[in-house]
């Protein structure tokens, strides 16, 4: 659990720090330590818990308690299949080529837009991968396509150009982590890929979205 990440991601106050830093301390006894135990320990009450539980996308407490101490199925997925009910949609809105295609993501994702933008190139698409904000400005806007990549699609400068482009009547295909993400609703093809985990950004543990979401892209090109 890094929790530098998780302060700068959420905005955490000293309190929450030190509440997400008790829970890291306390994570393999965490399934018995109930609300009142924990708001105790760290001198607060339980509103303070619930918000913070609420900020990381949880339901409640017991939701965040089961969702970290819960142990994943490691399954192997069919992911070929998984993504096929996508593939139709995802065809229609590259349908026509003269469609400008701006391919966009922060961070770890930079790297995936930057590859699905050469890939869409080679096949002859007028794609780009911007970093700039320039280039999404209203006049960039008419014949485009959105394509966006983002584990949590909860960084604010990415929701508020979705949310322009959304308003513009842009389309919009997103490959996003958490399906409680704002960028869900906005797009025209939000295409979810694993499960969400707020907690995931510890660099001593695996996260497979960025490869899963070539995977999905590249199941859905063709």
């Amino acid at each position: 659990m890094n929790i530098l990440h998780l302060s700068e991601k959420y905005e955490l106050n000293d309190l929450e720090k030190q509440i997400v830093a008790y829970i890291q301390e306390h994570l393999p006894e965490l399934k018995s330590i109930g609300i009142r135990q924990m708001a105790k320990d760290n001198y607060t009450s339980t509103s303070t818990i619930y918000k913070l539980c609420n900020k990381f996308g949880f339901d409640g407490y017991s939701d965040m308690i089961y969702h970290l101490t819960s142990t994943k199925d490691n399954e192997t997925i069919d992911l070929h299949q998984q993504y096929r009910s996508f593939r139709d949609k995802f065809q229609d809105l590259l349908q026509d080529r003269s469609r400008r295609i701006i391919v966009f993501g922060l961070g770890f994702s930079a790297p995936i837009a930057e590859y699905m933008q050469q890939r869409l190139t080679l096949l002859g698409y007028q794609a780009m991968c911007v970093v700039h904000m320039e280039m999404f400005s209203q006049h960039f806007f008419d014949n485009t396509i959105f394509m966006v990549v983002s584990y949590s699609g909860q960084t604010p400068r990415l929701n508020e150009i979705i949310e322009t482009a959304y308003h513009n009547h842009v389309s919009i295909i997103s490959f996003l982590g958490n399906p409680h993400s704002p960028i869900t609703k906005l797009s025209s093809l939000p295409i979810v890929i694993g499960h969400y985990d707020s907690f995931s950004h510890d660099m001593n543990h695996p996260n497979t979205f960025f490869g899963e979401a070539i995977i999905a892209f590249e199941t859905l090109l063709f």
